[in-house]
């Protein structure tokens, strides 16, 4: 894979992409649509016989930018490509979720706690907990696997739980989608929260 860059998803956060991917600004619902618009036209195309797709598409879209405003999402990157050429349709929604009442220990006890159906993970931020699951999704006339996976790890001052949800449609090997998405979310990144001015304080 090639063409993988450092992405800042808040003040806070930055990933690497691998392959081309486009943010979507979840602060401001019309700018969203304005997004989704373009980028529908852009990989999709302006001709007439097209306007049926074009118009799934947006739908879609739309759908899941809702359900990520209505989640109090704080990031969400559509995949487009994989390589130069090659689709590789995707979605990752970033969000902070509350410890649960009572959550004791140290960040991997409280996790394995919290989500006790997820598998272990050792990234290079800390421990994190995975659960993933393949359905059978009809794309038109035919099915194909989709893998759903969600991620939870600490923010670094353990104030709450960033989870991390991917839905990979189409995913034909789903491990090796797996072991992709696992790589991805180890490459996040955190930085120091940015100073607030002190009238503001």
């Amino acid at each position: 894979m090639t063409d993988a860059r450092l992405t800042a998803l808040d003040s806070e956060l930055a990933i690497v992409f691998p392959g081309t991917w486009a943010t979507i600004p979840l602060h401001d619902e019309e700018a969203a649509r304005r997004r989704v618009a373009r980028l529908v036209t852009e990989r999709v195309g302006r001709a007439d016989r097209l306007a049926r797709t074009r118009r799934t598409v947006r739908d879609e879209l739309d759908k899941l930018v809702a359900l990520a405003i209505d989640s109090d999402a704080f990031a969400l990157a559509l995949s487009m490509e994989i390589l130069p050429g090659v689709p590789f349709p995707a979605s990752i929604v970033m969000g902070r979720e509350k410890w649960p009442d009572g959550s004791s220990g140290s960040v991997q006890e409280r996790l394995a706690a919290a989500f006790p159906a997820g598998d272990p993970l050792d990234l290079s931020f800390g421990p994190a907990r995975r659960a993933s699951s393949v359905r059978q999704t009809r794309y038109e006339e035919q099915s194909a696997p989709e893998l759903l996976a969600d991620y939870r790890f600490a923010a670094p001052d353990e104030s709450c739980v960033i989870h991390v949800r991917v839905n990979a449609p189409m995913a034909v090997e789903p491990e090796l989608y797996l072991e992709l998405f696992d790589a991805i979310v180890d490459s996040i990144s955190f930085r120091p929260p940015l100073e607030r001015p002190a009238e503001l304080r």
